[in-house]
């Protein structure tokens, strides 16, 4: 029966959160954050990076209790700041199991310097700064000639002898040298019973930029702190999926509680939510995975919606002047060659982009949410008419229309008295809510692909309508000609869409004979998965020589952090 405990706490406290205002004082706080705290852990295949370079990433969100994988929060959030404590790059993630992996790309705008990666989740924000996850990193732009600061002193050479064993897994490659584009198989094997587990491995050439100092799991442990602040916003977890909220007020003091809110995120697979405000007028959305569309209408849906703005909030309101960095970073003339180098290396490969191009998973497609009760008129099917009022009178007996001074509105005929005697439909243009139909009257039809229908009453949200009417475009790019401080058109940022990385394979059946191969990233294994038994993973050496770092690390069932590295030589 305790195992029901703490998913019962968490549940309530979020159904409570989202139909109430946010909670204030630490006594609630400190509570909640007692019943199940998180923190996260992230490896990533390199800390010292070059314009042009991507960084990988594999993702364990925790918990703090036994470091086993938290089952609480479903969405992850990655940061780099800069020195002046300005994040330059924000993302979010999907957490499976509480695993998610991801990348970021190091723009030329980025100067040289110090750099720090952190990692928390919505739930973590309930906590000191100094309890997310930190990493420096440091970027280096060849490009800004005459900008990079210099340092006279003697540079630390990485060292190619410190191999890590540990006791729950064994790295072994079938070779130890290995020529240019040769197969290398790698075996992981499992040392005792206990090393099932979730885990990343990182394969990537050693050079002088290579950072001799690494964070690691056993490391990030030893070191963990969670720190709860005191009063201030309390921060919900996402248990079902990212949070997106918002406000609104009245202009002219009106009562702002059980206002009804509704969400688009329009196109071809569209999502279509409903809520209602708390006493403030705050309010919440719990998005799904899929459709994942950053293009979002926020607007109230009420009889004198002018009378209302909506404001959308940032929940992830970080205070990044607890961040500490380290000495500001110089370059010593040492570095040139190896930068010349590496940086040749990442043009060569960037231009060669579309030849070597990651795989972005395939969303599955969602189903609108009144499948599988709509009628569908295809109107490819019938005689086509250039104006829309046409349309609905020749083609669609269930829909009529009504006109008032010159303006139009859209009704539909209920299937139990067959009048519009109760005539409220939702009425949506690609998932999108229309709340003013006489804008339907003025598109060109042609563009429309297909009318879909209800006409009967159906409960959607916290309103009863007559019935849906759901209008296709071709292109799925209606836009609406509402306006007004009602309603928000704007993008939000959406999680990151998970890859399949590039891995090229020289057996003959991929034609790269005349592609370069200038990789000093071998390959990067995210979120595997290891049982019991051996894991064998197979990836190809480049055109480019030297030693190369094998690091795997990650976490297994039960907790116990596991790092590992070996080397393979490419002479």
């Amino acid at each position: 029966m305790r195992k029901n405990i703490l998913p019962l706490i968490l549940i309530g406290a979020s159904c409570f959160f989202c139909h109430n205002s946010i909670a204030q004082g630490s006594s609630q706080k400190s509570n909640l954050t007692v019943a199940a705290l998180e923190r996260i852990y992230v490896h990533a295949n390199t800390t010292m990076l070059l314009s042009g370079e991507s960084c990988f990433y594999n993702l364990y969100c925790l918990n703090a209790g036994n470091n086993t994988s938290s089952t609480i929060s479903k969405i992850a959030y990655i940061e780099v700041i800069d020195a002046d404590k300005k994040s330059v790059l924000k993302q979010k993630i999907h957490l499976d199991n509480g695993v998610a992996q991801g990348d970021f790309f190091i723009p030329t705008t980025l100067k040289t310097g110090n750099y720090k990666l952190i990692a928390y989740t919505n739930w973590m924000l309930n906590n000191n700064a100094a309890a997310f996850f930190q990493l420096d990193l440091v970027v280096i732009n060849p490009f800004l000639t005459g900008k990079n600061p210099v340092s006279k002193e003697s540079l630390v050479v990485k060292n190619t002898n410190d191999k890590v064993t540990s006791n729950f897994m064994a790295l072994n490659t079938d070779k130890k040298s290995y020529g240019n584009r040769e197969k290398i198989n790698l075996t992981i094997n499992p040392l005792t019973n206990g090393s099932k587990g979730v885990y990343s491995l990182s394969v990537r050439k050693v050079d002088l930029l290579t950072n001799p100092s690494v964070t690691t799991p056993q490391s990030f442990i030893s070191n963990a702190n969670n720190t709860p602040l005191t009063g201030g916003t309390m921060h919900i977890p996402e248990l079902r999926g990212e949070l997106l909220s918002g406000k609104i007020m009245s202009k002219s003091g009106q009562e702002v509680q059980n206002k009804n809110i509704a969400l688009s995120l329009p196109g071809k697979s569209f999502e279509m939510k409903m809520t209602v405000t708390d006493k403030d007028g705050n309010f919440f959305f719990a998005l799904d995975r899929y459709p994942n569309t950053n293009n979002a209408v926020i607007q109230v849906v009420d009889a004198e919606h002018d009378d209302y703005s909506v404001v959308l909030t940032d929940m992830q309101n970080v205070d990044l002047s607890q961040l500490r960095f380290p000495e500001a970073f110089t370059l010593n003339p040492a570095y040139r060659a190896a930068i010349e180098e590496r940086s040749t290396a990442n043009q060569i490969e960037n231009a060669y982009y579309s030849k070597k191009r990651d795989s972005l998973e395939i969303a599955p497609r969602t189903q609108p949410f009144y499948h599988p009760l709509q009628k569908d008129y295809f109107l490819d099917d019938y005689t086509r008419f250039s104006s829309f009022k046409e349309t609905v009178t020749e083609v669609i007996p269930e829909l009529f229309f009504r006109e008032n001074k010159g303006k139009y509105s859209l009704h539909l005929r209920n299937s139990a008295t067959n009048d519009g005697s109760i005539d409220n439909p939702l009425i949506m243009v690609d998932g999108l809510l229309i709340q003013n139909s006489d804008e339907l009257f003025q598109y060109n039809t042609n563009n429309i692909h297909k009318i879909s229908l209800i006409n009967k009453a159906y409960i959607y949200g916290p309103i009863m309508y007559s019935g849906v009417v759901n209008i296709i475009t071709k292109n799925f790019d209606y836009q609406t000609k509402a306006s007004g401080d009602f309603i928000k058109k704007t993008e939000i940022n959406r999680p990151q869409k998970k890859k399949t990385y590039y891995s090229p394979k020289y057996d003959g059946t991929q034609n790269l004979d005349r592609i370069p191969d200038y990789r000093y990233q071998l390959a990067w294994f995210p979120n595997l998965n290891i049982g019991q038994e051996p894991t064998t993973v197979s990836f190809y050496s480049s055109d480019i020589k030297g030693t190369f770092e094998i690091i795997l690390e990650g976490f297994t069932e039960k907790g116990e952090p596991v790092y590992t590295k070996e080397y393979i030589e490419v002479p």
